[in-house]
């Protein structure tokens, strides 16, 4: 036991290097993006499936079973890795899309970082709403990173290259508007009405003012080296589910991603076996028959 308890203290000491796995109390299977891959995660952190891809920025399993992810392209595929539904934006200088969400009447948003649009796509593939977004950054890998539509019908789109998170109406107009404190990779709206924005060294929480309310900064959990915080959830106890982009330094140390509370602690964390998934940026656990999560 004496031994035990002194190798963790080492562990920590060197930022967790050696660690590989599920640290923590994990309850749950949790869908991730990974390096060329998007993969599901028992609690105990084994692979129990996975589906090679591009670089994968957002992905969710849907309630018939199969996984919708944006690398680039939006695609649909089964657990028995057949496509079933697929979006290729017609620009893809700068990346395409990285951002997709299925709807309940079964439309898929896409957040078109290359041209900068918000789309709805019917299942047919075709296009039946389209969104314009403003942005001033000319760097056309950073038009925008997640789009998600809200509850009330809006849009909110992180526009990375410019550290700005707008949410817009569909009319194109402004409803609220946030500078992030960075690059503005993810934005959840929670049911009091604040935002949730991730933006590399930190989560911020912001009032419908736009007053910082909470923060869970990269440097917060003593011995545990954190590198981008980009996807993000929402999760019902209040908890916050963090990937990270670009997860380990050049010694190995780092997360791939996280669970913390409100009053920052940890939860658990995972670490890559070997530091493969590099880049864990979505970030889904999963609960049997809950509500569509705050993602």
């Amino acid at each position: 036991m004496g031994r035990c308890w002194i190798a963790a203290l080492a562990a920590a000491a060197a930022g967790w290097a050696g660690a590989e796995g599920v640290e923590g109390a994990l309850d749950a299977q949790v869908l991730a993006t990974g390096s060329g891959r998007v993969l599901l995660l028992s609690a105990q952190g084994e692979v129990l499936w996975e589906h090679k891809a591009g670089n994968i920025a957002d992905a969710w399993l849907l309630p018939n079973g199969n996984v919708l992810f944006a690398d680039g392209n939006v695609t649909e595929v089964t657990r028995a890795h057949e496509t079933v539904w697929t979006y290729k934006p017609e620009i893809q200088k700068g990346g395409g899309a990285y951002s997709c969400q299925r709807l309940a009447d079964g439309r898929t948003v896409v957040g078109e970082n290359a041209s900068g649009r918000v789309v709805e796509v019917d299942q047919s593939g075709q296009v039946v709403f389209a969104l314009q977004t403003r942005f001033e950054s000319q760097n056309d890998h950073h038009h925008m990173r997640m789009a998600r539509k809200l509850a009330n019908g809006n849009y909110l789109v992180c526009h990375s290259g410019d550290n700005l998170v707008r949410e817009y109406r569909p009319d194109g107009t402004t409803a609220w508007e946030k500078k992030a404190k960075a690059l503005a990779f993810a934005a959840v709206r929670l049911p009091n009405g604040n935002t949730l924005v991730s933006s590399l060294d930190q989560v911020t929480e912001y009032d419908r003012e736009g007053r910082e309310v909470w923060e869970f900064h990269k440097g917060d959990l003593p011995g545990v080296v954190i590198q981008n915080l980009t996807g993000i959830q929402a999760l019902p106890s209040g908890n916050l589910l963090a990937g990270c982009y670009s997860a380990y330094t050049k010694d190995g140390a780092g997360t791939g991603m996280l669970e913390v509370t409100r009053d920052k602690r940890l939860v658990w964390r995972y670490v890559s076996p070997g530091r493969r998934d590099k880049s864990m940026m979505g970030v889904q656990k999963l609960f049997p028959g809950a509500a569509i999560p705050l993602r």
